[in-house]
Formats: C-alpha cells, structure tokens, sequence
C-alpha cells in the first residue's frame, strides 16, 4: 500500500471575539495543494483589513508548505 504524506492545517480568522473565518488546506508529499475558505461573517470579514491580511498570510503558509512537499518529494521508482 502506498501512502501519500501530508501536512494539515486549520485556522480560524478571529476579529473582536468572532470567529469571522477559516482557511484549512492539505500539503501533500507530492506538493499538491487543497484548500478550503470559509467565511463565517461576511460583514465583518470584508469590513477587516486586519482579517484580509491575516488571510493573505495563511495563504502564503499553505503555498509554502506545497513547496516544501514538492522540494523533498522523490518519485517512485516502477
């Protein structure tokens, strides 16, 4: 059986005490990428430029972590 590594992560986006987001995405060994947005309060979500960064940041986590998947990844040999 083959198995395919990976790196998961959650986060919410917190702005005052709610939970105005959530971005969760899976890195695969293989640098495959999937990743998930929720915005739970689109108001207060669009409203935030503290919530927008905080955003732009996870994402560059999650292309990183692709990267870094794909950098050590070594294909099988038949």
């Amino acid at each position: 059986m083959k198995k395919n590594k990976q790196t998961q992560e959650s986060t919410d986006i917190i702005i005052g005490d709610k939970i105005v987001a959530n971005l969760s995405f899976n890195a695969y060994e293989t640098g495959t990428l999937d990743a998930q947005l929720t915005i739970n309060i689109p108001q207060d979500f669009h409203d935030s430029e503290e919530a927008k960064n905080e955003l732009n940041e996870l994402i560059s986590d999650a292309f990183e972590a692709s990267k870094n998947k794909l950098a050590t990844y070594e294909v099988p040999e038949k």
